[in-house]
Parts: C-alpha cells; structure tokens; sequence
C-alpha cells in the first residue's frame, strides 16, 4: 500500500486576522483503503495529491486534487465528513455555494447505492462532490455561512474508476465564532444607508424568487405593513434580516414558510395608495399564497426575531 504524498506547507494552529488564506497539509501518511493495487479500472487513494486552502476567516475550504500517476483515473465524486465537532459540527444547510474548478458544484448530502462508498457507516453528515468530470486537475471550492476552525482527522472518501477509497484530510471543525444577526431595523430603517449595512447589500436581497434592491428595501419600510395591524410583511423583513446577515441556515424551516408564501410574489405589486384627503400607501397582502397563509408568515417571522434577539450581532 503506497502512503499518500502530499504538497509540503507550512500549518498555521489559529488564525489570524489577516485576510490572507491559511494551507493546511493532509497527513502524509494516511493509509488508503483496502483497494487492490490499480488496474485498468481501479484507483487507489495514493494516486493523488491533496492540498487544502482555508481563508483567514474559516469560511472558505478549497480542495485542490491532482493526480499523481499519469494513468490514474478521472473522479467520480469526492466526499468529505462535515462531522467533527460533535453538536456544533457544520451542516450541508451551512454550505452557501461550490464550485468545480469555477463552476457550480453539484452538491448533495446523501450517497447513492452501488458507488462503492459508504460514508453512512460512519456519518450522516457530510457532504459529496457528485458528477466530476474529466480534468487533469480538480478545484473543489466549499463557501459556509461562518467560520470553522482546522480539524487534522476529517474523513474523506475519492470515488474514481471502480474503487471508493478512503483516508484522512483537514476539514471544517468547530465553529470559530457563534452565529449572529442583524436586526430588520439594520437592514431596512431609515439610516440604514449609513450604518454599514450597504455591503450587505451588495447583491441584492431575493425572497420568492424576486431581488430587490437596498433601495427598495428602504422604501418598503416606509409603507404601512397593513390595514388592522397586519403584521405579514414582518415577516418577509425578518427573513430579509437573516437571509442578509447569513445565518438563514439556523432558521431554516421558518424561512422556507416565509419564502414560499412570497414565491414568485413582488411586494410592491400588491400595494394600495388611497385617495383623498389624507392619502397613504399600505401593503395588501393575499390571505393565503402557495398555500401558505398568513397567520403561518407572521408565527415564522416571529420565530426568527426570537432567534435575532438571542443572537443579535454586536
């Protein structure tokens, strides 16, 4: 059995509070799996080389796989095991986005049958590279919505021609910091163009499918939620709030009622101005949208401000 060669590069143990990526060298002396040496349709764990790059924050995880033999097969897929730091472990819901070698990845967190692996019989947690196509090299690129520290004995498994082969790669271990969020006043109330949370903004904020601009955020502030106290849009701005901080992935059944609720619905469509006197604009909001009902939209949007005011930001 050949011991996996890795790239030589110095470990950090913490990280600092530089911007700069921290490389983290795999075990160079992993075994590999029990696979029988390589053949026409077999690979084994040795005949490639892993290098790891976290950024300075921990959010960050880049899987860099090249071969090491000129006659070692394409991948199939690559896991790797989210579980490492018991009940504070990551999660497939805390992954952002992935990429392969600059595009879209095709992330999954189950693993079909009659692939040869079977990471299920040590974790449910983890999360699989699927359908990698033919490369001399493999880019794998994971974004989570915080921070982990280093875990050196993450388990990973390389599923190329036959053979599913396993060993032992740093992966993301327990949270560097605890999850916060921004209030719906942060994002949304006037001054919100001043306080910081215009780089939240960047992108926009998509809820049901539609994006809306800081901009418009601020103006769907100002109009009156509803006639009678309706309190429906608190919750469309209480999801805003934590979709925009980040940390949607803790409220993640909340958020789903609320987004389906608005799916394919813009707010400013179902605005009503008056006439008169004394005119003003309010939201007049369905009473039930793909089958979803408001009073589900205002008990989700409370939910999550329970969760804002317990783990409000700084």
């Amino acid at each position: 059995m050949k011991k996996l060669i890795f790239l030589v590069i110095v470990i950090f143990s913490t990280f600092g509070c530089s911007n700069e990526p921290v490389l983290v060298n795999p075990d160079a002396t992993v075994p590999a799996s029990s696979a029988k040496p390589s053949s026409s349709s077999t690979s084994q764990w040795g005949d490639y080389n892993i290098s790891v790059t976290v950024s300075a924050d921990g959010t960050i995880w880049t899987y860099v796989i090249t071969r090491l033999k000129a006659n070692a097969k394409n991948l199939s897929h690559f896991i790797i095991d989210l579980n490492n730091c018991r009940d504070q472990s990551a999660t497939f819901a805390d992954i952002i986005w992935g990429t392969v070698n600059g595009s879209p990845a095709n992330l999954v967190p189950t693993e079909g049958s009659g692939t040869t692996c079977n990471p299920q019989a040590i974790t449910n947690n983890f999360v699989k590279f699927n359908d990698l196509q033919a490369a001399t090299s493999w880019t794998l690129v994971l974004k989570f919505d915080r921070g982990y520290s280093i875990s050196e004995t993450a388990i990973a498994w390389i599923k190329a021609g036959t053979s599913c082969n396993q060993g032992t790669i740093p992966g993301p271990g327990c949270p560097i910091e605890s999850y916060c969020s921004f209030s719906q006043g942060f994002f949304f109330a006037n001054g919100s163009e001043n306080n910081g949370a215009s780089q939240f903004w960047l992108n926009g904020l998509t809820i049901g499918g539609v994006t809306y601009t800081q901009a418009q955020g601020n103006n769907a502030w100002s109009i009156d939620r509803g006639q009678g106290g309706d309190q429906t849009m608190n919750g469309f701005f209480q999801l805003g709030a934590v979709r925009l901080s980040g940390v949607e992935s803790q409220v993640a059944a909340d958020a789903i009622i609320i987004d389906t609720y608005f799916n394919g619905l813009n707010i400013f469509s179902t605005v009503i101005t008056t006439t008169g006197n004394n005119p003003y604009s309010y939201f007049n909001l369905p009473a039930t949208s793909n089958g979803i009902t408001k009073s589900q939209v205002i008990a989700a949007g409370g939910r999550i401000g329970d969760f804002i005011d317990a783990n409000h930001c700084p």
